[in-house]
Formats: structure tokens, sequence, C-alpha cells
């Protein structure tokens, strides 16, 4: 390292700082942060020898450092505004990103849905065939030890959260597109620190970001997409239309797993079995071996090695069984991904008792009719608060709304003020034949796990 910096990052525990961190310090530079949550995530840096303040104060802060923060820290919180200042460089998140992205050919995986999926597949694949790959990755897998991949090749996979305005300033050598519809849009809302304007802007920014790559691969199951990419005639498509670059055929839908062709642009075939359930996840293994395809690796070894593949943290996530009971956990928070998680569940043929935790208030505000009728696809609901992620209360909007509208349909449901009090209800009715799935962005997974551990979750 010539030019090893000092980098500081402000709420480093978050799952898309803690990777950059880590990228960082691996690569030699020296590295600190603060975050008010005691949290896994920054146990697991301070024991990498990253210092980790327990607050946000601006004695944190030294002219020798470059800041990054994330677009929901406020430009008058008041370190970020010392370090203005200061002098001191300030960068965002995403523009750390995109720094890498200047030294690798970078496959940049976003959507509305299923980018960290999507994303630990390619990962797999692409290691399992021993091309040494960069992740950068929103959620832990497994196959590299969690959030971060330090690898020696030019290859950096990588995922990009579009709900930061600023991803569309992005070079890669391959945009993968796995869905789009209307999530962190603002929509007349004051609250603008991770959500866009408007449906048009997150459009705009999605175009300009796919421009800017070399590479375009795009799910064509989405109109919006298909609206927006359909007519480039370089771009490649995967899905289960008939238009479809890359195929899904005789998709056969099992309880714990999926079995699909994959009809090739040359119309050979390749077979597909996927250890993990859901036509949304057969989607994203199209998408991965797509990337595989297109990089020239085997097809045939590409499936092999992504059959093996067992999901990311947080997606479908197996805690245990009590009383012969699966605990599932899972990060659905968007009206179209409790409705995908919950239609997989019903697969099972079991009594699918949902724990449903709505995620930010204006998300909460603008779908929240469309939660509650997703919501009622389980055949049993446990309603919990709003996790608001730091956004202020939005009034007229609480998770009775959502319970009333659940009850109309027949579904029975129950609110709960704390996330004890679900667990104590659930144990005391649990039955055998019962698979317990949680959902949501915040910390509902805590249900699952003290069902699993029972005992209390001390934060």
């Amino acid at each position: 390292m010539k030019d090893p910096k000092h980098f500081h990052f402000m709420g480093i525990g978050g799952i898309g700082m803690s990777a950059l961190a880590k990228w960082h310090l691996q690569e030699g530079h020296q590295v600190s942060g603060c975050d008010t949550a005691d949290s896994r995530s920054v146990q697991q840096l301070r024991s990498l020898g990253i210092p980790v303040h327990s607050s946000h104060d601006p004695d944190h802060l030294t002219d020798k450092m470059t800041l990054i923060k994330n677009r929901a820290v406020p430009a008058n919180e008041p370190e970020a505004k010392h370090a203005t200042e200061l002098g001191i460089l300030v960068k965002h998140r995403i523009e750390l990103l995109g720094d890498l992205f200047q030294r690798f050919n970078a496959i940049a995986v976003t959507g509305s849905h299923g980018k960290s999926t999507t994303t630990g597949m390619i990962a797999t694949i692409f290691c399992q065939l021993g091309l040494d790959p960069s992740v950068l990755i929103g959620a832990d897998l497994q196959d590299i030890g969690g959030n971060m991949r330090f690898g020696q090749s030019t290859t950096l996979v990588a995922e990009v959260d579009e709900s930061d305005p600023g991803f569309y300033l992005l070079d890669s050598h391959l945009a993968v597109l796995t869905n789009l519809e209307n999530d962190h849009v603002a929509d007349g809302f004051s609250e603008r620190r991770t959500y866009h304007a408007t449906l048009n802007d997150l459009l705009d920014a999605t175009e300009k970001f796919a421009s800017r790559a070399k590479n375009l691969l795009f799910c064509s199951d989405w109109p919006l997409l298909k609206s927006l990419f359909g007519q480039t005639c370089t771009a490649s498509t995967f899905g289960t239309t008939s238009d479809a670059t890359y195929r899904i055929s005789g998709l056969n839908l099992l309880p714990e797993a999926s079995r699909f062709n994959l009809v090739l642009p040359d119309g050979n075939i390749q077979q597909v079995c996927l250890s993990i359930p859901g036509q949304h996840n057969a989607l994203n293994a199209a998408g991965a071996l797509a990337v595989a395809h297109l990089s020239g690796l085997d097809i045939s070894a590409s499936a092999d090695a992504l059959s093996q593949f067992k999901g990311v943290g947080r997606r479908w996530q197996h805690w245990g069984t009590i009383e012969g009971a699966p605990i599932i956990d899972d990060y659905a928070h968007h009206p179209t991904e409790i409705m995908a998680t919950l239609n997989t569940a019903q697969l099972t043929g079991r009594r699918v008792r949902a724990v449903i935790q709505p995620h930010r208030w204006v998300r909460t505000a603008l779908h929240w009719p469309a939660i509650a009728d997703a919501a009622s696809i389980a055949d049993e609901v446990f309603l919990v608060d709003i996790y608001g992620a730091g956004e202020l209360a939005i009034p007229g909007i609480s998770p009775e709304i959502i319970r009333d509208r659940v009850a109309l349909t027949g579904t029975p449901i129950e609110y709960h003020s704390s996330l004890e009090s679900v667990v104590s209800s659930i144990a005391s009715t649990l039955d055998p034949n019962d698979l317990i799935i949680t959902l949501g962005a915040g910390d509902v997974w805590k249900v699952a796990e003290l069902l699993v551990n029972q005992e209390r979750y001390d934060q």
C-alpha cells in the first residue's frame, strides 16, 4: 500500500458500511468508526482491531482522515457538520464504492428485490469455479464468511443499493437489474435521506446507472424494466417470458427447493436444481447463471455450483425447530416480497403463522393496504410495531390500520406491542404442523431467535 489513508465510518455497523470498512482494513488502510448500536456487527469489527466509538461525536475527527457516511446521516448532524467545518474530505458510502468500481471489472447487482440473494449466487459460482472474486454484499454469505471477500482477481461482485439516489454514478462492467417497482420513493413525504423524490426520479436514476455500464442484463418479467430497456438491442435478459435471452421453462416449485430448465441463447438447455424454495429465487438463479454464461464460464459447472447455494442471511433463514415446527426468518418488508415469501411458505403444507414488522414510516404510509393484503396470505398473523429506522412517525399511520384490513379478509391477526409478547403467544399455542416465519427488515428476527433459544435477547 503506497498511500495508506485513514477512513472513519459513521454508522459503521450497517451491513454496507461494515463491508467497506473491512475491505479498506484488509487493503492496509487505517479504519475507525462510530455507531450508536452495540450490534454483533460492531462487536465483530472491534474483534478485527477496528476502534468503534459507541456514539457520534465531533471529537472523533482529525484533519488527517476521510469521513464516510451514508445518506441517512443529515448534513447538520454534529459530527458530519464539524467535518465540513474542518475541511475534512467527506464521502458518501456510494462514492467510496464508486472508487472501487474504477479499479475492477465490477458486476453490479441492483433492483427493488433480490439483490442480496442474486449477488450471493453470483459470488458462489465465481468462488466455486476458482475465479477468486472480491465481493461486497448487503447480507451475510456463508460461503465467504460474511459480507465481504477480498479476492486477488480483477473481478468485483457487488450489491448496489438503489435506495441511494447516487447509485447512478457507478461505472460497472456488467449491470444486473433484478426487478424494479415503487419502493424507496418519497412520493410527497418530506423524508428524503434514502428516498427518491418520485418514481420518475427512480426510473431516471436506473436508466443512467444502466447507461454507464459496458453491458446490461435485466429481468424481462418486470414491466418497468421492459419499458426502460426493452428496445435496447444490446441488452441481455432473463426470466419466464418467451422473449427472454435466458429463459426459465418447466419450473417446478417444491417446499424446500425448486427445479427448472434454463434455455440458453443458442437453444441449449441447462437443468437447474436449487436447494432454496420460491419462484423469486428461481428468477434470481436465472440471473446469476446468465451472468456466469456472459462471463464465459461453463454453464453446467455454474449450475452445479449453484445447487449447493444455501441462501444469504435473513433470506428464508432457518433458525431451528420447536416441537417439530420450523422457525424461519426473512427480510421481506415490501408487499411484493411479503407476498412471494408467504406464497413460498404455503408450499410446505403447514399452518403458516407470520410475524410481520412494518418497516419505515414512509413505506408503511404508501403501501399499508398492499402490506395487509400480502399478510393475509398467511394462516395467522402476528403484527408488531412499525420499525421506524430513524424516520419520524406519520400521523394516522399505525399497525392498527394494517390489523383492521387483514381482519376484514378473515385471516386471524393479533397486534403485539413487544416482541417478547409475540414469543409468548406463539410458544403457548405451537403445533408440530406450524411454520413460524418472521418478516421484516428491522429487528423482528429476534422473535425467531427467542423462540429457538427460549431466552431473552439482550440487545
